[in-house]
């Protein structure tokens, strides 16, 4: 593909903000933001476009009669075909419990609650092109804790680092060094927010990094998930 030709990144980072940019194609794009400015900031300028067109559709209350459907449809639900028949009124004391129980959980529903607070937790996980795992990342509030996969097959002579491409930033930010077996705590970034960060990379480095603050060879690619 020409990754040079402004109107096709710009194509492709819409549907990468979307969610229809998918499989190896997508793979390919957020190894490309790592590298390109033009990537990074035609992305930027999508999720900005969609997120200032999601802030302003104001919430509708449905209609009355949607509720009232509702209703009708579980008393005059029929039983299936394929059901042995009973006597003419077995079903209808039923079809009345049931709308009785819809109307008390729409009423618990309807009713303000307290926010309840919830531990979560992030992680990643970085996997070659056969998906096997190649380093676990658990985000915890004292730092990264990397933990390397006995599937890593280290190269000999280098390192492998972590980059994260955060939301209006220009350029990818380095996170550190990682363990080639074993587990290993990484700082945390100032500008490691779990919401604002795109995407994580792993680059091959000669020993010691990156001599000159950007990814040397993109190998992989992964997203951050919440639970």
């Amino acid at each position: 593909m020409k990754y040079n030709d402004p109107e096709l990144v710009d194509l492709l980072a819409a549907q990468y903000v979307l969610g229809t940019l998918k499989g190896l194609t997508r793979k390919r794009f957020q190894r490309l933001m790592l590298t390109s400015t033009m990537a990074r900031e035609a992305t930027h300028t999508w999720e900005a476009n969609l997120n200032s067109l999601s802030s302003a559709i104001k919430p509708v209350k449905p209609d009355e009669k949607v509720w009232q459907q509702i209703l009708q449809r579980l008393e005059t639900r029929k039983t299936p075909s394929t059901v042995i028949k009973t006597k003419p009124g077995f079903w209808r004391p039923w079809s009345l419990i049931a709308t009785a129980a819809s109307l008390v959980l729409a009423i618990i529903l309807l009713q303000p609650v307290s926010p309840i607070v919830e531990s979560t937790q992030q992680f990643a996980l970085v996997e070659n092109e056969a998906k096997q795992a190649l380093w676990f990342i658990d985000v915890r509030e004292q730092g990264l804790s990397v933990r390397a996969s006995s599937q890593l097959d280290a190269i000999s002579g280098k390192d492998y680092e972590l980059w994260m491409i955060v939301k209006d930033q220009e350029a990818p930010i380095s996170l550190g060094l990682l363990p080639k077996n074993g587990t290993m705590l990484l700082a945390r970034n100032q500008y490691f927010v779990v919401d604002n960060i795109n995407i994580l990379a792993v680059s091959l480095e000669p020993l010691g990094g990156s001599p000159n603050g950007a990814p040397t060879e993109v190998l992989y690619t992964s997203k951050l998930v919440t639970l």
